[in-house]
């Protein structure tokens, strides 16, 4: 998706049981063995832009909750970021993809580049070429196929063995098919967009039928089904980062040729229910694409401004250690078919705090008690309301709209 629209419109090799990978400067195995990165030895949550809204400088940016940003090879554009609190991706695109015909030449501006950049401390990880398993028109067929990514990979990872280096797929092809890259990275991400105006006229990533992602599910909470896809990709110990929809499918049309009436960008339920969907699938964070293509001023970053600071109040207990459980799900009628449900998941906070994050995957509401809860104590608060909540044998009933999040907390 990123590849072409930046044309048009105008993650994996090093085994981490074999070797490490330092990142943000430190010597710490870069990932721990749930795929959080580790920087300064604690773990970081990346929430991260591909580019910065237009009129918006990089403290604005950090001051919206984001921590990551993606920068062009300009170290006083990182020497910015850092100083605004952001960590920094750089993406060498298909210049990763190293042919014998084109070694050399690559091969030198790799070296290039890296010597200006991969000492700079803001720098996190590096970026590999985009969606290479998938080919819009026909979409079996590899745009860039392993070997040459791997080439490329093996040739930074002689300049550069400190820094970790991302692949992301697009929503499509077999777990086995994406598995092949794993030989040209060391974590993955996968971009999914399922926000669409009905009837949208057919467009690069999207089918002829109106799908942009391929699952059965073209719901907002195919965001977590990705994640769980990307997991199988990836395998134990290694990042999986997820894309999130950052702009309006129709504004990604030349001006002339949107149709207004079609220009649907996601709200803010939407947007808060797919990130912390992410999360409770497993997410070790969330990137958000196609702000350029939003006017200046839109509401729409208000709006999601509202979920990345949220996301970023709560890095404590997304960052904490994930607590096993088999929660127990009994519902209500409400009048609708349960489908998904409500997923649930408790992570532990450093304090020893536990922490509950739920979500509505039904566009309708539910009714739901979660029992057999990893929680100690006889109450829980809602994060949402402040309002304090009495567990009854370790369970509790709560109401969630369509689309839904709740984030209980082991009350004091």
């Amino acid at each position: 998706m990123k590849r072409v629209c930046w044309a048009t419109i105008g993650v994996c090799g090093l085994l981490l049981g074999g070797g490490f990978v330092a990142v943000g400067g430190e010597q710490s195995g870069g990932f721990d063995g749930e795929g959080f990165f580790r920087v300064e030895g604690k773990r970081f949550f990346p929430v991260g832009a591909y580019d910065l809204p237009p009129g918006w400088t990089a403290k604005q940016l950090g001051e919206a909750g984001f921590n990551l940003v993606r920068a062009r090879a300009d170290r006083k554009a990182w020497d910015e970021a850092q100083a605004a609190g952001l960590k920094v991706w750089h993406s060498f695109g298909d210049g990763l993809a190293i042919e014998s015909s084109n070694a050399e030449a690559k091969v030198k501006a790799l070296a290039q580049r890296t010597a200006l950049l991969a000492d700079h401390p803001a720098l996190l990880f590096w970026e590999s070429a985009d969606e290479p398993a998938w080919t819009d028109a026909d979409p079996a067929r590899a745009r860039l196929s392993p070997d040459l990514l791997a080439r490329g990979y093996g040739e930074l990872r002689k300049l550069d063995a400190r820094h970790p280096v991302l692949i992301n797929h697009a929503p499509r092809n077999m777990v086995e098919t994406l598995q092949r890259y794993n030989g040209a990275c060391d974590f993955v991400s996968v971009d999914v967009y399922p926000i669409l105006p009905p009837g949208l006229r057919q467009m690069y990533a999207i089918t002829p039928d109106g799908r942009h992602g391929d699952l059965p599910n073209q719901t907002p909470s195919c965001v977590g089904e990705y994640v769980r896809k990307m997991r199988r990709v990836a395998g134990p110990g290694r990042a999986v980062l997820m894309v999130l929809q950052g702009f309006a499918w129709e504004s990604l049309r030349k001006e002339n040729e949107r149709d207004a009436k079609a220009v649907r960008y996601p709200s803010y339920v939407e947007s808060r229910f797919m990130a912390f969907d992410a999360v409770i699938a497993g997410a070790n964070g969330i990137f958000y694409w196609g702000f350029p293509k939003t006017p200046a001023g839109h509401p729409f970053f208000e709006q999601l401004a509202r979920v990345t600071r949220e996301l970023r109040e709560l890095a404590p207990a997304i960052e904490g250690n994930t607590v096993p459980n088999e929660i127990e799900r009994r519902y209500q009628e409400m009048g609708s078919t349960i489908a998904g449900g409500v997923e649930a998941l408790v992570r532990e906070r450093a304090d020893g705090r536990r922490v509950l994050f739920a979500a509505n995957t039904s566009v309708d509401p539910a009714r739901v008690t979660l029992g057999r809860l990893p929680l100690r104590g006889k109450e829980v608060r809602s994060r949402e309301d402040g309002s304090r909540i009495v567990l009854e044998n370790g369970a509790f009933t709560a109401d969630y709209p369509g689309l839904g999040v709740r984030v209980f907390e082991e009350a004091e």
